[in-house]
């Protein structure tokens, strides 16, 4: 077996067993099915196939039990359509999207300039740092991206550990919205730092809306930056 067939071995060995995990906890919920398959799916997060296989995002493999007993309320044959209606909003309720990990990709060059930015931007944390967080947020990187269109920063996760590795801005956000919409941006990425800091899952549930409403950012996943234009769709913090 070459080394490549091995890393899929393992890595197949584990989906395995979250599969299985998974499962085990819709079963213990009255789930009846074949088996659980984890996916990576965000178009149809749950569906049951001919077969009788329960197809779910993975990122449900965190959710509590009352998200998981509507899962099982959901696909239940013998549900009638209030029931799986009521369902469907407490499955859409769950923020499967905040609880996927991110990749690491390689970075594009950096561009002329961005040192500025990058300079001005470890400024500005440490300002916020000790402003909000009494400085006890632990040093990240912070690095510009030109390709994210909608979204105007992000705190990145290791996909393996969960633990933050770099905080990304827009380049597009902060040349087009200036520095007071991107002091905004990088204080709602310090709201999840903080999150994480503090043992909290890093999402935008109630733990990121108490927290963004006491350090003074809007507590909500997309907002529109005050100097855009009215043509444009309101843009996303990760």
């Amino acid at each position: 077996m070459t080394r490549g067939q091995e890393a899929k071995a393992v890595k197949a060995g584990g989906q395995g067993q979250e599969d299985q995990r998974m499962t085990e906890r819709l079963a213990a919920l009255g789930l009846r099915a074949r088996s659980v398959r984890l996916t990576d799916n965000r178009s149809v997060m749950v569906s049951m196939t001919r077969n009788n296989v329960l197809r779910i995002h993975r990122g449900y493999a965190t959710a509590p039990d009352t998200v998981l007993r509507a899962v099982v309320q959901f696909v239940s044959r013998g549900a009638r359509r209030p029931e799986r209606l009521a369902a469907q909003r407490e499955i859409l309720s769950f923020p499967v999207r905040d609880v996927v990990r991110v990749r690491r990709h390689a970075h594009a060059a950096p561009r002329p300039g961005d040192l500025f930015l990058t300079d001005r931007l470890a400024l500005l944390f440490d300002e916020l740092n000790r402003l909000h967080f009494d400085g006890r947020l632990p040093d990240i990187p912070i690095r510009l991206s030109g390709r994210m269109r909608t979204r105007l920063g992000q705190l990145c996760l290791d996909p393996d550990t969960l633990v933050p590795f770099e905080i990304t801005m827009s380049r597009r956000h902060i040349e087009r919205h200036g520095w007071d919409e991107a002091r905004h941006t990088l204080l709602h990425e310090l709201v999840h730092l903080w999150q994480h800091a503090s043992g909290y899952p890093v999402d935008h549930g109630p733990t990121f809306r108490s927290k963004a409403r006491a350090v003074g950012v809007a507590p909500v996943a997309r907002r529109r930056p005050a100097t855009a234009r009215s043509r444009d769709r309101a843009a996303l913090n990760d």
